[in-house]
Parts: structure tokens; sequence; C-alpha cells
């Protein structure tokens, strides 16, 4: 035996049918968004260095570009991946870096 549905309001359902369908594809979105991450699904092989006395971002990086790289956008890509608001080390700290190959890979997609 079939059991019949009847909408008794249209106006109602019609609004809780776009707002599922709104949370659907804001769900899809976000999925898809945290695939974009540095970290998300690539297998990177990081570098960890730890801070001595001294140390800068630009003394740091300069171990890691070479000419093909400006070292600016780099150190900016060290900052994000680190989460660094400001450009300022303390000894101890221990970031994360990659290689100029590995760089330039994650930079252009």
């Amino acid at each position: 035996m079939r059991t019949k549905v009847v909408i008794k309001n249209k106006f109602r359902f019609g609004i809780a049918l776009l707002l599922l369908m709104i949370l659907i594809v804001t769900a899809l979105m976000i999925s898809i968004g945290e695939g974009k991450g540095i970290d998300k699904g690539k297998d990177i092989n990081w570098i960890f260095v730890k801070v001595k006395e001294g140390d800068s971002l630009w003394t740091i990086s300069k171990n890691f570009v070479d000419e093909s790289v400006d070292i600016r956008d780099y150190i900016s890509f060290v900052r994000k991946v680190n989460k660094l608001e400001n450009a300022i080390l303390y000894p101890g700290q221990v970031l994360k870096f990659v290689d100029v190959k590995t760089y330039k890979l994650l930079c252009t997609e």
C-alpha cells in the first residue's frame, strides 16, 4: 500500500527545498576547496629547520632557492605554510621549507 504525500504549504516547501540545495552546494564547495590547500593530498618532502640566534627568513631561504626564483615570493610562501603573521623568528622555532623544484610545482598548480 502506498502513502500519498500532500504538500499543504507550497511556499514553505519551496523555501525548505531551496535551503537544502544551498546546504548541499556549500558542502560540496567546501570539500572541493579543502583539496587545494598546500598540504592537502600531496606527498611533500618538507625540510624542517630549527631557527638559531641571528637567523632570518631571508638567510634561511637563500639555502633553498636559486636565481630562477624570486626570494621574496619564496619567503611569502614559507610564511603562509608556517602560518607566520610576520617575519620575526625566535631561536628554537622549527619551520617547514621545500626545495626549489617542489616550490615551483606547488606554485604552478
